[in-house]
Parts: C-alpha cells; sequence; structure tokens
C-alpha cells in the first residue's frame, strides 16, 4: 500500500493517506459516476448541474454525516476530530467556533447533533460483534483508503474509497445512513441507491489493487432515536447484478471518453409508453391483441 499522496505521477495501488477531497476531485471514474451513467445519461455524469452555495442545512447534514463515520470508524478519535459547539448557529459564540474548527481542523456540530452523534456510536458499538470488526484488528484494518486500477476490458483508470478494510479477515465494512435500518426497507435502498453495483465495484476494484476480499458487508444506521441499526450481506445474485450494471456503465463511459461525446436522452423521436392504469376513462390497449412477429 502507498502513503504517498496523490500525483499527477500516480499509478494504481492503495493510498492511506489522501484525504477525501483529494480523492473526490482526482482521476479516475468512481461507483458514483457510473450509477450517474446508467441511472440517467452520459451528459448527467460529464456536466452536472452547477451547485449553488451550499446551505445551511445541506452544511449541517455533510457536518453530521462526517463525524458520524468519525464516531462509527475511528471512535478512539472523535472528541480530537469533532467541536460540540453551542445550541444553533446564531451569535458569536458560532462564529468564534467557526473559526476555531477551521484553524483545528475539526468537524463543528451543534450541541444537540453532537450528543446525537455520540449516542449513535454508543448504540453501534455496544454490539460485541460490530465493536469487534471495527476496533479489534489493530494493524489489519484500514480507514477509508483509495484504491485506483485500470479496467482490463476499457483501460480506464477506476477508483473506489471503502470505509474499512479488515485485511486478516479479507473484509470491507460499509457505512451506510438510512431512514430505516429494517431489513426491507434496506433492501430497496440497496436497488434503489446502487449498494448492490457499489459492492461489485469495490470488491473487484479492491482484488486488483492487490488486496483478498472474501466478504463485504453493509453497517446501516438510523440519525434519530434509537439509533437502531442492522449488519447486512447482499445475496451473490444481486451483487452479480450489480456487476452487470457496472460494466455495462463502464463500457459506456469509456467509448464517451473516446469519442468525446456525451449524449443525453436518445436521440430522434420516440413513441411513448404507458401503464395500463394510466387509462382511467377510456379502455386500454391489449398488447394481447398484437399479431405475433412471422
Amino acid at each position: 500500500m502507498n502513503d504517498q499522496t496523490l500525483s499527477p505521477g500516480m499509478k494504481p495501488g492503495v493510498y492511506l493517506k489522501l484525504d477525501n477531497e483529494a480523492y473526490h476531485a482526482g482521476p479516475g471514474i468512481s461507483k458514483s459516476g457510473l450509477w450517474t451513467i446508467d441511472q440517467q445519461t452520459p451528459a448527467h455524469f460529464k456536466f452536472p448541474p452547477e451547485r449553488d452555495e451550499e446551505s445551511t442545512q445541506a452544511r449541517a447534514t455533510k457536518d453530521f454525516g462526517t463525524a458520524a463515520h468519525i464516531a462509527i470508524l475511528e471512535p478512539e478519535r472523535f472528541e480530537k476530530a469533532v467541536f460540540k459547539g453551542p445550541e444553533d448557529r446564531r451569535g458569536n459564540k458560532w462564529k468564534d467556533a467557526e473559526e476555531y474548527c477551521q484553524i483545528e481542523k475539526k468537524t463543528l456540530l451543534v450541541a444537540s447533533a453532537y450528543d446525537n452523534v455520540l449516542a449513535m456510536r454508543d448504540a453501534v458499538h455496544a454490539d460485541p460483534w460490530i465493536n469487534g470488526i471495527i476496533t479489534g484488528g489493530g494493524k489489519s484494518t484500514v480507514i477509508e483508503a483509495s484504491g485506483y486500477w485500470i479496467d482490463q476490458q476499457t483501460g480506464e483508470l477506476c477508483r473506489c474509497r471503502p470505509d474499512l478494510y479488515r485485511k486478516d479477515l479479507k473484509l470491507i465494512l460499509d457505512v451506510k445512513s438510512t431512514i430505516s435500518a429494517h431489513p426491507d426497507a434496506f433492501a430497496r435502498s440497496v436497488v434503489n441507491y446502487g449498494y448492490h453495483a457499489q459492492e461489485a465495484f469495490y470488491t473487484d476494484g479492491w482484488q486488483a489493487c492487490g488486496q483478498e476480499v472474501e466478504a463485504f458487508a453493509f453497517l446501516a444506521w438510523e440519525k434519530k432515536s434509537p439509533f437502531a441499526f442492522g449488519v447486512y450481506e447482499l445475496p451473490p445474485p444481486i451483487v452479480e447484478e450489480g456487476r452487470a450494471i457496472m460494466r455495462k456503465s463502464l463500457n459506456t463511459y469509456a467509448e464517451c471518453r473516446k469519442a468525446n461525446r456525451w449524449p443525453g436522452y436518445s436521440e430522434g423521436v420516440q413513441e411513448l409508453s404507458f401503464k395500463r392504469w394510466n387509462y382511467r376513462l377510456t379502455q386500454a390497449p391489449d398488447t394481447l391483441d398484437e399479431p405475433l412477429p412471422a
């Protein structure tokens, strides 16, 4: 594994000290980019809408997520990395706290959010198995390392950033916040947000980086009391579906880069299709009456 920061001449491999911003701003195609190509179009990936200045609520949500990841994956580092601010974001107390955290490079939360993250951390780590997975690996545990590899079929540079990797267990653990960690609800999230594609892409990529992977698990946790959580693994068939999505999108990405052409929705005139329940006042066409092809 490499421990240097990313440079223009970087080589495929695992980088331990690359910060999150450098990773997301750096080269290579990620799962999220490929998922955008699949769920939308290459144009949506290549030409994303300009982001407005980050709202206070968006910033608070982002900081809460950052603090939660630290609390779960690096509980011993939480007090050093996250600062408990005042009760709200108004007045000089909040401005002073912001200045302090900018200097000290800490994540700032309002008091109630800070307390919630602590409660969530304690709830998760009260489970002996999860606590052992996260804290019991010693030097075998790698947190948020960045992996880069060349896809053999397309020649494209790819990247991934597993939340936690236990080298001794050959395990990747990914942490997801969710409204409901109920198995049925999280199964829907897997399909809606492409977590099956993530498992396939990360597993294949991490192995391409020379790291063994024999298990992949998701820790899904709820952001509100009682901070319930579940640990889930995906059945192989749905992971294969995710792998097929990634392969199709990666091939499309490579074709777009080669042609320097990033199409949106299909060209020409198309006829829209409608479900039977769209016909409320008239009779829906019966496709069974259509003649069979010769």
